[in-house]
């Protein structure tokens, strides 16, 4: 178990066999290469996507589910699924990274985070080709998906006493 001091959730304890692993880190952050996921119940449907390095470097991360009413289908290369190292039955769990443009919630579809569940290992991918956009808005959805692929793929926290 490690500690991972907060601002704004104090000090977080996180199993090490939890935390996401980047081989390359996040674009524009490579130096950063573990993450981990923190679930607060008021920020629902997002969830936080917390270096474990620079606790102060956060994401909000979500579902694509949210972002577009087409199918979201990105496609790995051979260096991908070998960086991922994806063994035959892996599963994988795709997140968006989410911001806010003028008071409209956009998702980054053209830089997804793609994430083997069985592993941690996990790589943003820029993808090429496709009218996917770099700020997509958000849409108006009642569904909840990313929590259920959160159960499976995510840290769990707990605040230290």
């Amino acid at each position: 178990m490690i500690e991972i001091e907060t601002h704004e959730w104090g000090t977080l304890k996180v199993k090490e066999d939890t935390i996401i692993h980047f081989q390359d880190g996040l674009l524009g952050f490579e130096e950063l290469c573990d993450f981990v996921f923190v679930d607060v119940a008021e920020f629902r449907p997002f969830v936080w996507f917390s270096s474990v390095e620079d606790p102060q470097v956060r994401f909000a991360v979500a579902d694509p589910f949210y972002f577009s009413t087409k199918a979201y289908d990105v496609s790995l290369s051979a260096a991908d699924e070998a960086g991922l190292e994806l063994e035959e039955g892996d599963s994988i769990a795709i997140f968006v990274i989410v911001s806010i443009d003028n008071g409209q919630v956009t998702g980054n579809l053209k830089g997804p985070i793609v994430l083997n569940t069985r592993n941690r290992r996990a790589k943003q991918l820029v993808v090429y080709g496709t009218s996917f956009p770099v700020r997509q808005p958000m849409l108006n959805r009642r569904v909840v998906p990313l929590h259920s692929a959160v159960a499976n793929a995510a840290v769990k926290t707990t605040p230290a006493a």
